[in-house]
């Protein structure tokens, strides 16, 4: 039950995450020697502000439900070679994943 439980918390995170990420790429954070807000014509700062705010509580909430999969996962009397196996499995993969959206987000996202 445990690692049932644990394997969602990470796929949620991966979905918190992911739309994090998406939010800051809407905001237009890209990096050009350093993390820059693109000046979109279409929107004003308020909005850019809220996107930024929304994707960074995404990944906030990305890296509280990974912990909280690990501490699922692996919590109790002794977890087995394989529950620890899975758990690890799963949140690396949801690493990858971030990271991998936010290097395109940031580095080969489209800017004005």
């Amino acid at each position: 039950m445990r690692i049932i439980g644990s394997l969602f918390l990470a796929l949620a995170a991966t979905i918190v995450g992911l739309l994090g990420v998406l939010m800051l790429g809407l905001a237009g954070v890209h990096w050009d020697g350093g993390l820059v807000v693109a000046q979109l014509s279409d929107s004003d700062d308020t909005e850019r502000a809220l996107g930024i705010a929304m994707g960074v509580g995404g990944l906030l909430g990305w890296v509280g439900l990974s912990c909280a999969a690990a501490y699922a996962g692996l919590g109790g009397q002794r977890p087995s070679r394989a529950s620890r196996i899975a758990v690890w499995t799963i949140l690396g993969l949801g690493v990858a994943i971030i990271a991998s959206a936010t290097t395109f987000v940031l580095f080969f996202s489209i800017r004005p």
